[in-house]
């Protein structure tokens, strides 16, 4: 595109003609997308959208290809792949990966592999994730070309090459020229392999080394002497031999991260690292070394260190931290106290700077309080804690805003002291265990006490976290109802019951189905499936909102399903008869149920009982049909249903008691005489309201100030214990009619004006008349008294919604 100098915009080709722009341009635009804004653009995509691009992308130096060897790949795939590339490329194997098929076919698998090792000199990337276990596959017994090409290896952990590891490390070790950065390794023989005077060169070129063995190495690996460009470290159970203190070690100098587990920190002891910004060290091996000879970290702005002793970490010089993470394996608070004091001059050394903290220390909570507040720039605190006895509900509320918030949900009283971190933007609590009884109950109020008194600080959260199995809950601030979440996806909101309203905890990661711990939750929103197990396990649940997914609770549920005695607010909206069929809800009061699939059949007349509802909304005429409601007073239904009048008559009219109906919501598709008939059966009507008024006559609205035949009356006296009313609905006074547009039926009029006068004259007034348009916007109000007749019209709300019940 390019300007002209009025201003206009013209493009550089005519639309068609992009064909015409070379190949150099478009392959240095790819590389500018792909290698310049890494994760904005998916590089299958750009591959994806012509021939030519295609070509283009795979014929591009800089920009790799990978080839995949999974279970089923075919020999002729890896043939195409590999002919119709010029450049170099990345070779991942994963046995696991079922993408390709669930066979494995070690012939196929062999042959793919041959073909790939033929170009072995191109491969830039080698990520061997699986491979097939040594009684199922025979490696190859040929040797591997050079990697001349190869920059990165990486191997799985669980990856066992049996007798082709040897051939594959001498390809390796065979290259021409070092060009390895990157080198992650969870096997010894191959670690070993390297480690041999004659391959100790291409040590020389990494930058980035991992190896993590699942078991120590009987013999040491002197590798750390060789490693001259070294920026990341990680090592698990590797180990290395006792360095002299004047020994050269090049990576002290290049090293920004160190990950030690279960490794030797004695060649650390008496250095200086400059570079080095991140360190973590769990359960170092020799850490006498650093207790005689200090460590000095001049660039470290990020510690982690797990130990049963904490002590050494007094001889870690450091500059003040951002982040510090520390772990201690001690039991219980005698015996945990010192190792806290043991890292408390880190601490308040790095006081105005530490804005992370990690602790899992057992100590007591007057050292810890102490601590805390020692920690003005606190923003993130995550607490590691063994049971919910660990830290008291009086510990915890020295987290809660001293300030009253106006603004929050909750109000809350000022506090005579100082919250504990007052810039804490983030609370993780975990737990190794939660325990059942009173002593756990006090906590999750508190919890919620602390988010709704810091409501007006941006973005603070609190999060749960439970062990065994792992669950993450986000504890919300304090509410009224749960109402606000059943709009929200594929979440999960429990609540539990507090003085002063409900505390949400929304459940974020854990197993494939929900397990709630909390047993004393009451309510539950879910948008997912629920199993008998979790739905077993909460006997105290009074309200349960599920979204519109199928098959969200069990088809066939226990009859001693808990929900069944204790339920008193029910909202499925996708919910299979089968799960209501027979069941008796004894405390329900409200509910909104809507159907997927075949309705339930009323010839096997399994009766759903809900004794003392009162309020219902139900999209499914025979579903409603199955319900036995004695003490309905509102309700929402749709009257769609080919053989409404049957049903109506022999079912609903006789298992929903019609005479106390207050409140009617009719909505969805209907034969206006069906709803004239249901209507002389409501002598106690109040409010009516129709979702569809559309198609609704002047004969439908005169029959409210029609006297009903002498063979319409017998009908309403079967219906409605011999009670026959002078006029349609004689107690009603609110009449709503959506989607009614009364400048396109100017008929409609004279009978609303007839309507509003007569009924106000005989002593049946309608107090609320009104007609809504959404598509326009606007509501008409029709007033009438005294003989007088007035319409007004209205603009209605932007949020201004369709009439539902509210549940």
């Amino acid at each position: 595109m390019f300007s002209t100098s009025s201003g206009s915009v013209h493009p550089l080709l005519p639309p068609g003609k992009a064909h015409l722009i070379p190949v150099e341009i478009f392959s240095e635009i790819f590389l500018l997308v792909l290698l310049d804004r890494p994760g904005r653009y998916d590089k299958q995509d750009l591959e994806r959208v012509c021939q030519r691009w295609y070509d283009i992308m795979i014929s591009t130096p800089g920009i790799t290809s990978r080839l995949w060897i999974r279970r089923a790949t075919k020999k002729e795939v890896v043939q195409v792949f590999i002919q119709r590339r010029k450049t170099r490329f990345a070779v991942i194997v994963d046995v696991n990966d079922e993408k390709d098929g669930k066979d494995f076919n070690a012939d196929d698998f062999h042959a793919s592999l041959m073909v790939a090792c033929e170009v072995a000199p191109r491969w830039q990337f080698l990520n061997l994730r699986s491979f097939p276990p040594p009684g199922e596959y025979k490696a190859p017994d040929a040797t591997v070309k050079p990697l001349e090409s190869l920059t990165g290896f990486m191997l799985g952990e669980h990856c066992d090459l049996g007798s082709f590891l040897e051939p594959l490390m001498t390809a390796i070790t065979t290259t021409s020229r070092p060009r390895l950065t990157k080198l992650v390794l969870p096997d010894s023989r191959a670690v070993l392999f390297l480690a041999q005077p004659t391959c100790l060169h291409y040590f020389f070129s990494l930058t980035t080394l991992t190896i993590t063995l699942s078991r120590r190495m009987e013999s040491p690996a002197d590798i750390l002497p060789h490693l001259r460009r070294l920026e990341y470290f990680e090592a698990q159970r590797l180990f290395l031999p006792i360095y002299s203190p004047d020994a050269s070690l090049p990576l002290i100098q290049t090293l920004t991260k160190l990950v030690l587990k279960s490794v030797s920190v004695q060649w650390m002891a008496g250095k200086v690292f400059p570079a080095l910004e991140s360190c973590s060290i769990t359960f170092p091996h020799h850490i006498d070394a650093i207790c005689v000879q200090p460590v000095t970290m001049l660039a470290c702005t990020s510690l982690a260190y797990d130990s049963n002793d904490l002590e050494p970490l007094r001889h870690f010089h450091l500059p003040p931290l951002d982040m510090l993470t520390v772990t201690s394996g001690q039991w219980n608070v005698k015996r945990g106290n010192p190792q806290f004091v043991a890292i408390c001059s880190t601490v308040f050394a790095s006081a105005q700077s530490l804005f992370k903290l990690d602790l899992e220390v057992k100590c007591s909570e007057q050292l810890l309080d102490l601590a805390l507040r020692q920690l003005p720039a606190l923003e993130c605190l995550y607490l590691r804690l063994a049971s919910p006895h660990a830290l008291s509900e009086t510990f915890f509320q020295g987290f809660v805003a001293t300030r009253s918030n106006t603004g929050g949900p909750c109000e809350m009283a000022a506090l005579p002291m100082l919250p504990l971190c007052a810039k804490l933007i983030e609370l993780e609590v975990h737990y190794r265990r939660w325990l059942r009884g009173a002593e756990r109950k006090g906590l999750i109020p508190v919890f919620s006490d602390i988010v709704s008194s810091r409501y007006s600080e941006e973005h603070f959260t609190l999060y749960l976290c439970l062990h065994w199995p792992t669950q993450y809950w986000e504890v919300q601030g304090l509410a009224e109802s749960i109402c606000d979440f059943a709009d929200d996806e594929d979440v999960y909101v429990i609540g539990i019951p507090s003085p002063c309203g409900i505390t949400p905890l929304q459940w974020l990661q854990g197993p494939s189905v929900l397990e709630v711990p909390f047993k004393e939750a009451e309510y539950l929103v879910a948008h997912d499936q629920l199993s008998i197990g979790c739905l077993s396990t909460l006997h105290n649940l009074v309200e349960l909102r599920l979204g519109d997914k199928q098959d969200i609770l069990p088809t066939a549920p226990p009859p001693n399903l808990p929900l069944f005695r204790t339920l008193r607010v029910f909202i499925a909206e996708n919910i299979h008869p089968s799960f209501l069929a027979g069941q008796t809800f004894h405390k329900l009061e409200r509910g909104k149920l809507s159907l997927h699939g075949e309705g339930p059949n009323l010839s096997q007349g399994r009766v759903t009982h809900m004794p003392i509802c009162t309020k219902l909304d139900v999209d499914d005429l025979t579903l409603l049909a199955t319900f036995k409601l004695p003490q309905i007073r509102e309700l929402g239904a749709s009257f769609d249903h080919p053989e409404f009048k049957m049903i109506w008559e022999t079912c609903i009219a006789v298992n929903v008691n019609l005479s106390g109906l207050e409140l009617l919501h009719v909505y969805g598709s209907y034969q206006q005489a069906d709803l004239i008939q249901v209507l002389r059966c409501l002598p106690v009507l109040k409010s009516l309201i129709i979702g569809n008024g559309s198609d609704l006559g002047a004969d439908f609205f005169g029959e409210f100030v029609r006297t009903p035949s002498n063979e319409t009356a017998a009908m309403m006296q079967s219906h409605n214990e011999d009670h026959v009313s002078a006029v349609l609905c004689p107690m009603l006074r609110s009449l709503l009619i959506e989607e009614c547009d009364l400048t396109q039926r100017p008929e409609l009029i004279p009978v609303f004006r007839q309507v509003v006068t007569v009924r106000a004259a005989c002593g049946f007034p309608l107090k609320r008349f009104t007609l809504f348009d959404f598509e326009l916007g606007s509501k008409t109000e029709l007033v009438g008294g005294h003989g007088g007749f007035v319409m007004e019209i209205i603009v209605l709300d932007r949020y201004a919604r369709p009439f539902s019940l509210a549940i």
